[in-house]
């Protein structure tokens, strides 16, 4: 891993949330103040296409914001395999389990792409909660959120049937509060091929259940990558039950 220390976030042009372009939920969660403090202790790090951040069993400790990139974090199967358990990009914050419980990381992560991060050690994280506890209400809101999106993984690569599996998968990408608004609409966190292996199925595949749920006018293909869902509600029974 690289050990190449450039500075902290508030020395950078842009904080993370500005560098993302858009605010996910534990952004709004974290608030302004808490993004501060966060910052005050971090400092950049940079990683090379391919490089791991940690290997699953590892246990130093390292919480991570990404500036730029995508990294994915995946675990080994009995069968030799692997399952991929998320794809963070540039504004999501993760490697937070080990720097509470002291236990190794449950899984690996790898840079996808070169990836600038934001990084914090395990020793710094626990001074930081010493003097600003609220932030540990913030901490598990994010883990309760992130077991959540695992259970949602396991759901849909145990799902019978590629349709089903897919409207599983794309429905875990939209934001809770947006399942009673207007159409939300979601972006691929990954390339189709990438995206479509982390669910165990061929490009091709994902393609023809991302034809056949636009068919029955549950999405919208707005461009390559991205999704206007029209009907989560029939997203959500296509995900439990195969369609036709």
């Amino acid at each position: 891993m690289s050990r190449h220390r450039e500075g902290s976030l508030r020395e950078g042009p842009q904080s993370v949330r500005e560098a993302s372009g858009h605010g996910p939920w534990w952004d709004q969660e974290l608030g302004a103040h808490l993004w501060k403090m966060l910052g005050d202790r971090m400092h950049l790090r940079r990683f090379g296409k391919g490089e791991c951040l940690w290997r699953e069993g590892e246990s130093p400790g390292l919480l991570v914001a990404i500036r730029k990139g995508r990294v994915k974090t995946f675990r080994q199967l009995p069968t030799g395999g692997t399952v991929t358990v998320f794809i963070f990009t540039p504004g999501d914050v993760f490697g937070l389990l080990p720097l509470l419980d002291g236990g190794p990381y449950p899984g690996s992560a790898v840079a996808m792409e070169p990836v600038e991060a934001e990084v914090m050690p395990r020793s710094a994280f626990h001074r930081l909660l010493d003097c600003e506890p609220e932030l540990a209400f913030q901490v598990v809101a994010l883990l309760g959120h992130r077991l959540r999106q695992a259970f949602d993984v396991i759901r849909s690569v145990s799902t019978p049937g590629a349709t089903s599996r897919v409207a599983a998968a794309l429905l875990a990408l939209v934001p809770e509060d947006r399942l009673g608004s207007a159409p939300p609409r979601i972006r691929l966190p990954a390339t189709a091929q990438e995206f479509a292996g982390a669910l165990g199925i061929a490009p091709e595949t994902l393609s023809r259940a991302i034809s056949t749920l636009a068919k029955e006018k549950i999405v919208r293909r707005l461009r390559p990558g991205r999704f206007e869902i029209l009907d989560p509600g029939a997203l959500e029974r296509a995900a439990r039950t195969p369609l036709g």
